[in-house]
């Protein structure tokens, strides 16, 4: 820390350096008006006291400033998540009013639209409703329209839409066959009963097949042993569509082979209903199966 005078040196004034220089020399004496002017220079000279004070007071307000921040962020940081939690739910964490004061709130803005409400209707003109006088003169104002003529009431006639029925032009064989109604032909009658060598003409018959049997014969292979024989008869081609005759083969099952023995038919399609061109079986116990 300096001294006293090495404080106060910067700040002596010329005077006071050029005396200190003329006191070195011997044969130099001051005279009094010199010692007042170092007297006077001297007394207006600040002390080392006086620098370090004002060293200090030149920090207080920035002190003062800090601590007023600090007091600040602390009341900031306690008084957050109140405020949170009141934007949040309109209340005050610690309240109990569960919103006693929006409730009163909410029915005072409804009681004001009400009364607002009547008070338009009030202000609203009653619509009267017309006299019967009224009412007459308005119908003479009216242009009368003229009666329509009579032949606008005759009767029209009556027309029903004509609607025409197309079918198809069936085979003629749909109209002269054979009908033929065995429950035993069906493919899950087991027990044996014979075989189809005299149940068709040799030349062929048209045969429709109908009741609790079945009404045609199956297009695959339903197995041995059945329809009431041993090897049995299916529809091996394509069936014919509405209206059409189509030619095919029946095949007859027989051990491990689906079509043993073969013979050619006809089969017609009645829209409803099939009609079949058979023949007899080429050997006994072959008979045709039905579904």
């Amino acid at each position: 820390m300096p001294t006293s005078t090495q404080a106060v040196a910067p700040y002596a004034p010329r005077l006071y350096q050029g005396l200190a220089e003329e006191t070195n020399d011997v044969s130099y004496t001051p005279n009094q008006t010199t010692v007042r002017e170092v007297q006077w220079n001297m007394a207006n000279l600040p002390s080392a006291n006086s620098l370090e004070s004002a060293a200090t007071t030149s920090w207080k307000p920035l002190i003062i400033v800090l601590a007023a921040v600090i007091l600040v962020a602390a009341v900031a940081a306690v008084a957050t998540p109140f405020l949170i939690a009141y934007f949040k739910t309109g209340k005050c964490p610690s309240s109990n009013s569960n919103g006693l004061f929006y409730k009163k709130t909410l029915l005072q803005h409804q009681q004001q639209v009400q009364q607002l409400l009547l008070q338009h209707q009030r202000r609203q003109p009653l619509q009267l409703q017309p006299q019967p006088q009224q009412l007459h003169q308005r119908r003479q104002q009216q242009p009368q329209r003229r009666p329509l003529p009579l032949r606008h009431l005759r009767p029209q006639p009556l027309r029903v839409p004509t609607t025409t029925t197309t079918t198809a032009n069936l085979p003629a064989a749909c109209s002269s066959y054979t009908t033929i109604s065995d429950s035993t032909r069906r493919v899950s009658y087991t027990t044996f009963v014979g075989c189809d060598s005299s149940s068709f003409s040799s030349s062929g018959m048209w045969v429709r097949f109908t009741g609790s049997g079945g009404t045609t014969i199956p297009t695959y292979a339903p197995g041995t042993s059945v329809c009431g024989t041993s090897a049995t008869g299916w529809y091996a081609s394509t069936v014919p569509s509405s209206g059409a005759t189509a030619s095919g083969t029946l095949c007859y099952q027989w051990t491990s082979s689906t079509c043993q023995w073969s013979s050619s038919i006809q089969v017609a399609n009645c829209n409803t209903y099939y009609v079949y061109f058979l023949y007899p079986s080429p050997v006994c116990n072959l008979r045709v199966c039905t579904v």
